[in-house]
């Protein structure tokens, strides 16, 4: 691969039949080949990253060293994330299926359907956009009759993705971090905000990146 140094790794001997390599240069075939333990692959835009992270999934796959469930590819955009699986299945066929690929968003709300009711929800929960959290902060206002032209909705909002950000629901929020919202109200805004989440099995953005 043009740019890319050559990884200090061990390379599996054994070739798999159904994964052709014949394609790739030496430091490509090398960061595939590379089963065992972590490989950096630095490269320039266009030289083949994608190639190869694919492949090597593949090779994975084939080598039977990994069953297609156990593979994890996370991207940043679903334009690579569906590049990507087009790739792996011209390579493996069917199997490809069973990998876990896609964007932080698309594996999140994957696991969390998965697994919605280890946190109160149903697998059928909707994820709302920023639109809808605004909507439903406004309504929450509305109802705790606080002027939402000076504490607008939107303020809210980023002040509970910052807090969701560092992994902490409303019990967890420390009171000094609330003072500048509705004189200390913004706690329990909060938790009425995720209360209202869990009644319409919903979930949110920040949700879906950061539950655990």
């Amino acid at each position: 691969m043009a740019g890319m140094s050559e990884p200090a790794v061990r390379a599996r001997s054994s070739k798999p039949e159904a994964v052709d390599l014949t394609g790739l240069n030496d430091a490509q075939r090398r960061a595939v080949e590379a089963i065992d333990g972590p490989v950096l692959v630095l490269a320039g835009a266009g030289t083949g990253k994608t190639r190869v992270l694919t492949t090597r999934l593949a090779y994975t796959i084939a080598t039977a060293r990994a069953m297609p469930g156990e593979l994890l590819a996370v991207t940043f955009t679903n334009k690579a994330a569906r590049e990507m699986r087009e790739r792996l299945e011209a390579l493996v066929g069917r199997a490809a299926e069973g990998v876990w690929l896609g964007t932080f968003h698309a594996i999140s709300a994957r696991i969390l359907r998965r697994h919605a009711e280890a946190i109160g929800l149903k697998p059928s929960f909707t994820i709302l956009d920023t639109d809808d959290q605004i909507r439903l902060l406004k309504q929450i206002l509305q109802a705790e009759n606080i002027d939402e032209r000076r504490w607008s909705a939107r303020l809210l909002l980023a002040q509970i993705q910052r807090w969701k950000d560092r992994g902490l629901g409303p019990e967890k929020v420390p009171a000094a971090d609330a003072d500048g919202f509705v004189q200390g109200r913004a706690i329990n805004l909060y938790r009425l905000y995720q209360e209202r989440l869990a009644t319409v099995n919903a979930v949110d953005s920040a949700t879906c990146c950061s539950t655990t």
